[in-house]
Formats: structure tokens, C-alpha cells, sequence
């Protein structure tokens, strides 16, 4: 019998091997949770990232509607007219900004449920609604 056959002997013979066996299965298993727990947990927040992005930008188109409605209104001085055309401005580019950061967010939101498994994606635009939020 050589070395390793001895050693092989001792462990298989050795009742505390079977613990600890037991014991870094349960290790592994742990970690393999909290690594599950881990990526649940970053997909929860991608998709909440995303919500508020596109909440935001609903915000936005908001208040850029209603200044429109305050600019057709034919009672507007201009003094009024040109302080609601420069917010007017204002929030158009901010709206650009925030569809970009949607799409980003969406793109992440993505990436995080294929690096859990899920490859299918339709139940993420039927839920956020992305193409109709986006525009």
C-alpha cells in the first residue's frame, strides 16, 4: 500500500471525515445561497432603477405638457411666455437625459436577468411598458 492509499484509508476509515464532508457541503451550499440571494437582489434593484427612471421621465413630460397648455393659453404675457418657453426648453433637454438613463437602465435591468438565467425578455416590456415610456 503506498502513501496515498494510506491516506485515502484514514480518511474514508476516519469517522470525523464524513463530517467534515458534511460540513463543507453545507459551506458550499451556503455560499451558493447567498450567491442566489446576492443576484436576486441585484435584480430587484436593476428593475427598481429602472422604474424610477421611467417615472422621472413621466414627471418630465408632466410638466413639459403642462407648460404647453400654459403657452397656447392666448392670456399669457410675454414676460410669462418667455420664462415658460426657457422651462419649456430646460425640460426638454432634461427629458433626452432621462430617456437616455431609461434606456441604460432598461439595458441593465436586462443584462441582470441573463446573468440569472432568464433569456426571455417580453414579460420586461410588457411590464415597463419600455417602447410606449421611451418616446
Amino acid at each position: 500500500m503506498n502513501f496515498i492509499d494510506v491516506c485515502e484509508k484514514l480518511l474514508t476509515d476516519n469517522p470525523t471525515s464524513a463530517s467534515v464532508r458534511r460540513s463543507r457541503t453545507d459551506s458550499l451550499q451556503a455560499v451558493e445561497a447567498e450567491i442566489r440571494w446576492e443576484k436576486a437582489e441585484a435584480l430587484g434593484r436593476a428593475g427598481e432603477r429602472l422604474e424610477q427612471a421611467l417615472n422621472d421621465l413621466e414627471s418630465v413630460r408632466r410638466a413639459i405638457a403642462r407648460i404647453e397648455d400654459r403657452l397656447r393659453d392666448s392670456h399669457n404675457l410675454s414676460e410669462e411666455a418667455s420664462s415658460l418657453q426657457k422651462a419649456h426648453t430646460d425640460l426638454t433637454a432634461q427629458r433626452a437625459v432621462l430617456r437616455t438613463r431609461a434606456r441604460v437602465m432598461y439595458e441593465y435591468l436586462l443584462i441582470q436577468r441573463e446573468a440569472v438565467g432568464v433569456r426571455n425578455h417580453l414579460d420586461v416590456e410588457r411590464c415597463y411598458r419600455i417602447s410606449e415610456r421611451l418616446q
